[in-house]
């Protein structure tokens, strides 16, 4: 399974619509500050959505003829692998990720995937890491970065046996 990972497009639905056509995923998860931008184009897969702080919906998003009512945060579940899915906003992420981290490992999450700072990251922690934070299990830290940013970057999820393989991409 192979998924696109997406984040603050703020207004940039031609270049979501070209990541799609890139990585060809079986699904999309998108860490909030463009849901409207999602209207835009054509879905062509399951989709996971956050709001972002920039997401001021008033009414539910149609997306391909399916309503879309996006929470803050989202646990899913993917071939094993749990993933937390949010903005960061109301976790402070642009000031430290300690409080995001926490509350990931709170709800056992395997990968905490989020978006706001605008900055790619991928960072390991495992309960035995000299990392400066305390976590029951490994988790995976990730970041696609933006999407409506000059540098417009996106993320990759690959989940094979349940194991995790991220990565960044370019437009």
């Amino acid at each position: 399974m192979t998924l696109l990972i997406l984040s603050d497009s703020h207004g940039s639905p031609d270049r979501v619509t070209e990541a799609i056509r890139r990585v060809k995923p079986d699904g999309i998860l998108f860490a909030g500050d463009g849901l409207r931008d999602l209207t835009h184009c054509h879905i062509p897969c399951p989709l996971w959505a956050v709001r972002g702080n920039c997401d001021w919906l008033t009414s539910p998003l149609i997306l391909d003829g399916s309503v879309l009512e996006p929470e803050e945060e989202e646990l899913i579940v993917l071939d094993g692998l749990r993933i937390l899915l949010l903005h960061g906003h109301k976790y402070a992420v642009k000031g430290g990720l300690g409080t995001a981290i926490r509350h990931a490992a709170q709800q056992e999450a395997d990968a905490l995937i989020f978006g706001h700072t605008h900055i790619p990251l991928e960072l390991h922690l495992s309960p035995d890491g000299d990392c400066g934070f305390t976590v029951n299990r490994p988790l995976t830290v990730f970041n696609p970065g933006s999407l409506g940013d000059r540098s417009a970057s996106f993320g990759t999820l690959t989940i094979r046996d349940g194991r995790p393989l991220f990565g960044h991409g370019y437009i």
